[in-house]
């Protein structure tokens, strides 16, 4: 009879610190590490920044929560907060628009943090008379800062011969454990509103355009690459009730990419004070990755949504199907006239 291999204790240790060490050194420079939402249209300036100001009121503020992998000990937990408004101008065709987001992204037993802080100006275009045509054209600089914690992580020079002495160094030696980083962002956007009803919102944008370095050993041919979006949503009346939004998005960045398909169908209830009040429920698929059920409710200036990504992937085998749960919550001020008209230039569905 063969004899059978035995995983000692020390060997564990040896194999699980350089799994972890690697998984925390290659995560800063891959794909999956940019900020990422299934409901990526719940957070606009992650999405694109020509879509700030594009909204109807003055001041928008967003929250996001993603929390994925819940089988695995420390799940990955993204979290967002937002707000952007159009300032007060002398401009009478056009606007000029900021916003601010906050990023924070941790993951691992290294509890490796990413925080970022971004400013979005945009400029809006109103391409004809009746306030229906709108280009708008961004550009996002911002702050990235990304670290880990070595002492939660274990290695095999801490095996005593016996057991994991956390007291024995680990005989790691890195140039730091925190980077920081000057990054900068850019976005077009074409929005065709006719009413709150009827509309198409399609967008490009770049991120990471400096191309910073992500090493933290000094190598500096390790470079975050260019992230490129291409996004767009519409919303088409059915009947008077109801109507459907069809969604696209595709993102590049080195050889990674992703696209994501689906939509919502949208129920419109009774108006409450004269604003809308909708639920809706949706389906997408990120090809190759997951599929993702989603609800969404709208009251007054209030919008609430929930997600949540079943994998499909070959990730299913460690994840057990499972995904990640999202919750979105964007709130609207409305003190203003709003920049995009309210007069209804033609039936809401014909």
């Amino acid at each position: 009879m063969a004899a059978s291999a035995k995983i000692t204790d020390k060997d564990f240790y040896s194999f699980r610190g350089i799994i972890i060490l690697l998984f925390c050194l290659l995560s800063s420079i891959t794909f999956s590490q940019d900020i990422h939402y299934s409901q990526f249209n719940a957070s606009i300036q992650n999405l694109n920044p020509g879509q700030t100001g594009l909204f109807d009121g003055d001041w928008r503020f967003a929250g996001n929560h993603r929390s994925q992998w819940a089988v695995i000990p420390v799940p990955y937990k993204t979290s967002s907060i937002a707000t952007d408004t159009r300032l007060k101008t002398k401009l009478k065709k056009d606007a000029v628009a900021l916003g601010l987001i906050v990023n924070a992204d941790k993951s691992g037993d290294s509890k490796f943090t990413t925080t970022q802080i971004f400013l979005s100006a945009a400029y809006i275009k109103k391409l004809n008379s009746d306030s229906t045509h709108f280009l708008s054209i961004a550009i996002q600089p911002g702050i990235t800062s990304k670290n880990f914690n070595l002492s939660e992580l274990t290695f095999d020079s801490q095996y005593d011969g016996d057991k994991y002495n956390p007291a024995l160094s680990s005989q790691e030696n890195f140039n730091r454990l925190r980077i920081t980083y000057f990054d900068v962002g850019g976005g077009l956007v074409y929005l065709f509103k006719k009413n709150y009803r009827k509309y198409v919102n399609i967008g490009i944008s770049a991120f990471h355009l400096t191309k910073p370095k992500q090493s933290f050993f000094d190598n500096r041919d390790i470079k975050l690459d260019v992230k490129t979006t291409i996004s767009g949503i519409a919303e088409i009346p059915i009947t008077a009730k109801i109507g459907i939004l069809p969604t696209v998005m595709y993102e590049k960045q080195g050889k990674f990419h992703e696209t994501l398909l689906g939509g919502f169908g949208k129920y419109y209830l009774k108006p409450v004070n004269g604003l809308p009040t909708a639920v809706s429920l949706g389906a997408f698929y990120r090809l190759k990755d997951a599929f993702i059920l989603a609800a969404n409710m709208d009251y007054r200036n209030l919008n609430v949504g929930l997600s949540y990504d079943i994998n499909t992937s070959k990730l299913i085998e460690a994840s057990n199907h499972r995904g990640g749960f999202e919750i979105s919550i964007i709130y609207i001020i409305k003190k203003i006239p709003p920049f995009i008209a309210k007069k209804r230039v033609c039936p809401i569905y014909m």
